[in-house]
């Protein structure tokens, strides 16, 4: 088992992932997960992709927005989300990014417990839009944010 970066030969498996945890939602295709390559793009492989996590690094303003994390519905609850997120962010640190923020859904209450127990805090929610039905999952939401380093 080794969490390393995503290769293009692994995107096969990523989208299958993708479409596994995200069902109902807006999936990404090929070629959005293609552009993530050129960013923090970590993948969990345990003889097969089983996780993967994406971020989004502003190195000028040292700050960091984690855009995907997913793990394959048949290997969850065994901590993989949490050894990406850990990972991700020793390698956030090594970039010297200050803040890492995710939004994540309200309903969404185990992601958001998995987030306060590795230090993100809650800084807003967001409101569900008004031209959304009451259990549209694209509906309110957290931000939430860690702070790696002040100053």
């Amino acid at each position: 088992m080794s969490i390393r970066s995503a290769r293009e030969s692994d995107l096969h498996r990523i989208l299958e992932v993708e479409r596994l945890s995200f069902p109902s939602q807006q999936q990404w295709d090929s070629s959005a997960f293609q552009e993530a390559l050129k960013d923090l793009f970590l993948v969990f492989d345990d003889g097969e992709i089983s996780g993967f996590l994406i971020a989004c690094c502003r190195e000028t303003i040292r700050k960091a927005v984690i855009l995907r994390v997913a793990v394959h519905p048949g290997v969850r609850n065994r901590g993989i989300a949490t050894r990406l997120m850990e990972t991700a962010i020793e390698k956030l640190k090594e970039r010297d990014i200050r803040e890492v923020e995710i939004d994540v859904e309200m309903v969404r209450s185990g992601a958001v417990h998995l987030y306060e127990r590795i230090g993100f805090r809650t800084v807003r929610g967001i409101p569900m839009r008004e031209n959304h039905a009451m259990d549209d999952e694209n509906g309110s939401f957290y931000v939430m944010k860690l702070v790696l380093r002040n100053g």
